[in-house]
């Protein structure tokens, strides 16, 4: 199927605001089905993950070193990704994700459970982390990549908005609760919004048996699907994949820290809090700016600008004593890098490549972007217990964010036609 030509890419913004009625009349139901459970999956916890640091802390006597630790079991857990995207375009994304989020559900009440057991703690997250690959991005953009067409990038930054907004939040709802409940009830109330609000509306909105997007082509079938191999031989996919990794794991390192980070830099608690909550606000911005853009002007480009501006929020952290107000406006900065890229990958790999290896490419994506946070989100708490202080992390931050920059520049003109 021929992609939209650059002249409908960059419609008038009325046309363009019909053409977003029209589709979400048509779709609305699977748009708001992945909408919720973008919002309300596994990605969720990375964005209030900060605020268990401390808690686990007093309650169970762990350093941040070894409460950061779990992030390291991405290494293993980060190889169900390709799994589960050849599993979503060989089956349709219905029933994987519809098992993905109650087996997640699973893995927030262990983890609810557990005592004193740093090992117990361990072995519920590794669990946790490993089905929670199903409710990702891989499902999610799936389902707004199919459903969607004109308005794709649109769809894709409202999906991504969603769970920039819970982000936000969430960690006002789960402060108190938390203080009042522990870490058991954080868990307890981020497992029941999933089975009650996420899982029912992806079993009752989403179509079954037949890939979203079907209409325009039918479900993607595994025997003309492209291997992991072939896929990774081409060079753009490598780009593209290299781009998400250096953008995304810098933000998932820092988000993990950002309540003590905070503190470190001179915020009380609550303020600390709230800037968790402004990265969160920040990221439903960017997701909803790159989104409308990418609609009209061309994706490298867009992911080009918008990986620069939290490059420069990490160098206005490089100081012992921040400001509020200028934390805030970094963190802020931060958080439209963040909200950018996964619905600028997301539309990028369609328009790069087709909806017939979609999941598969998105998945390759993930994989890497979860190796590399289960390097980065490790390391930054072991270089916090070894410097005693945050500034080394941020620093690296900034130049990881710089370099995506020019690797979403790498992918080039886009091509004239791709096979949906």
């Amino acid at each position: 199927m021929k992609e939209n030509s650059p002249a409908t890419a960059a419609a008038a913004p009325a046309s363009h605001s019909r053409s977003i009625v029209e589709e979400w009349k048509a779709a609305w139901r699977p748009g708001v089905a992945a909408l919720l459970a973008g919002s309300l999956g596994y990605s969720l916890y990375p964005a209030v993950s900060s605020l268990f640091v401390e808690p686990l802390q007093q309650q169970f006597g762990w350093s941040r070193g070894e409460i950061a630790f779990v992030h390291s079991f991405g290494l293993a857990t980060a190889f169900a990704a390709p799994v589960v995207g050849r599993l979503t375009d060989r089956h349709g994304v219905r029933p994987i994700l519809s098992a993905g989020l109650l087996l997640t559900v699973i893995g927030y009440l262990l983890l609810a459970a557990m005592g004193g057991s740093l090992g117990y703690y361990y072995a519920a997250y590794f669990f946790f982390s490993m089905v929670g690959m199903a409710t990702t991005g891989i499902t999610v953009t799936r389902i707004l990549s199919g459903a969607f067409d004109r308005t794709r990038g649109t769809a894709l930054a409202i999906g991504r908005s969603g769970l920039a907004c819970a982000g936000a939040l969430m960690p006002m709802l789960l402060f108190p609760v938390i203080n009042r409940f522990g870490t058991a009830g954080g868990y307890l109330l981020l497992g029941a919004l999933m089975g009650l609000v996420a899982l029912p509306a992806i079993r009752l909105w989403l179509p079954a048996g037949q890939q979203v997007g079907a209409r325009r082509g039918g479900a993607a079938s595994a025997a003309h699907a492209q291997s992991w191999r072939d896929l990774l031989a081409m060079r753009k996919v490598r780009i593209l994949i290299a781009a998400s990794v250096l953008n995304y794991v810098p933000v998932v390192a820092l988000l993990s820290q950002m309540k003590p980070l905070a503190i470190e830099k001179g915020l009380d608690a609550v303020t600390a809090v709230g800037a968790v909550s402004v990265m969160g606000l920040a990221a439903a911005m960017g997701a909803l700016l790159s989104g409308i853009l990418v609609d009209r002007f061309w994706a490298p480009a867009i992911a080009f600008i918008l990986n620069l501006a939290p490059a420069a929020g990490c160098l206005l952290l490089l100081q012992s004593d921040v400001p509020p107000v200028l934390f805030y406006g970094a963190v802020l900065m931060i958080g439209l890098g963040q909200g950018a890229e996964i619905d600028i990958v997301a539309f990028m790999i369609a328009r790069y490549f087709g909806l017939r290896s979609y999941a598969t490419i998105y998945s390759l994506s993930t994989l890497g972007i979860a190796l590399g946070v289960a390097l980065g989100a490790s390391l930054i708490g072991r270089a916090y217990d070894y410097f005693g202080h945050y500034d080394v992390a941020i620093g690296v931050a900034a130049l990881s964010f710089a370099t995506a920059a020019c690797f979403y520049l790498a992918m080039g003109r886009y091509p004239d036609s791709v096979v949906e």
